[in-house]
This record gives C-alpha cells, sequence and structure tokens, in this order.
C-alpha cells in the first residue's frame, strides 16, 4: 500500500509542477502584453501631440503669413558691423527674424533673434558679423500666436549689402 501511495504522491507533485508553469506561462505572457500596450500608449500620444503642434504651424503659417510684409530699406557693412534698415509693412507683429548672411552665394552664417517690429514701424538694426565679409543678407520673419513660433520662409526677403 506504501508503494501504491508514494506512485501517487510521485504523480501529483508531477501534475502540480505543469499547473504551475502553465500558470507562471500565463502571467508571463499578459505582463509582456501589458508592457506592449503602455508602450504604444506613450508612443501614440507624443506622436498625436507632435502631429497636432505641426498641424498648427502649417495652419497658422498660411492664415498669419498672409499678412506679414517687410522690406529692406537699406543695408550697408561697415567694419565689422551690418546695419539694416527694415519695415514693416502691414498690421501684424513681427517677433523675431532670422538673418542668413551671404559672401556671394556661399552661406556664411544664419543668426535668429528676437527682434521685434510693430506694425507700419521702421527699424534700424546693428548686427556684428565678426571678420567676414557680408555681401547678400536674407531676412526670414517670425511671428508668435497661440505659443507657437511661426516661421514664414515665404515671405522671405534678400538684398545686397553695400558698404557704408
Amino acid at each position: 500500500m506504501n508503494k501504491i501511495s508514494e506512485k501517487n504522491l510521485a504523480r501529483l507533485l508531477m501534475q502540480d509542477r505543469r499547473a504551475v508553469s502553465a500558470w507562471i506561462s500565463w502571467v508571463l505572457l499578459v505582463t509582456f502584453a501589458i508592457v506592449l500596450s503602455a508602450f504604444m500608449y506613450n508612443f501614440m500620444i507624443s506622436y498625436t501631440e507632435d502631429s497636432t503642434d505641426d498641424m498648427k504651424k502649417v495652419v497658422y503659417n498660411t492664415d498669419e503669413c498672409r499678412m506679414v510684409s517687410i522690406n529692406i530699406e537699406s543695408a550697408c557693412m561697415a567694419s565689422q558691423v551690418l546695419n539694416i534698415t527694415l519695415q514693416n509693412r502691414n498690421y501684424i507683429r513681427i517677433t523675431g527674424m532670422d538673418f542668413r548672411f551671404y559672401n556671394g552665394r556661399i552661406p556664411l552664417h544664419t543668426n535668429k533673434t528676437n527682434i521685434t517690429m510693430n506694425p507700419n514701424r521702421i527699424k534700424g538694426i546693428e548686427l556684428d558679423v565678426g571678420l567676414t565679409t557680408v555681401t547678400m543678407v536674407e531676412i526670414i520673419p517670425h511671428v508668435y500666436k497661440d505659443r507657437v513660433d511661426i516661421i514664414c520662409a515665404d515671405k522671405k526677403i534678400a538684398t545686397d549689402v553695400s558698404t557704408c
């Protein structure tokens, strides 16, 4: 009788091992699914936020940039300083500008500034360009709306630089 009960006991232990390993595999599978879904959730949230910001920039770029009109009255170089006189010819405030300096067709430097221009105003700007010779300057205006910096690349202007 003792031998039979030992066989039954061994059989029960073998069945218990199989049940434990099946339970562990289910726990691991569910944990893997939860981790994968959390990763996908975070990825989709950041993707939609970035896409929304990009769409705002495109929509605002078309609407706000139509009202931007900037004109270069004069641009001359004296020593290491570039003197530029700009006029904001429309009814929207320009909140920043990118200045690109060229020597012939070779781009030298890009300088982003926080220079603001109110509507219908003329402003003189002095920029230190260092030891480089600047022959042309290109200006790209920025406007700011709803916490978005809108770069109006289609409204860029360029002029040749003379000596003062």
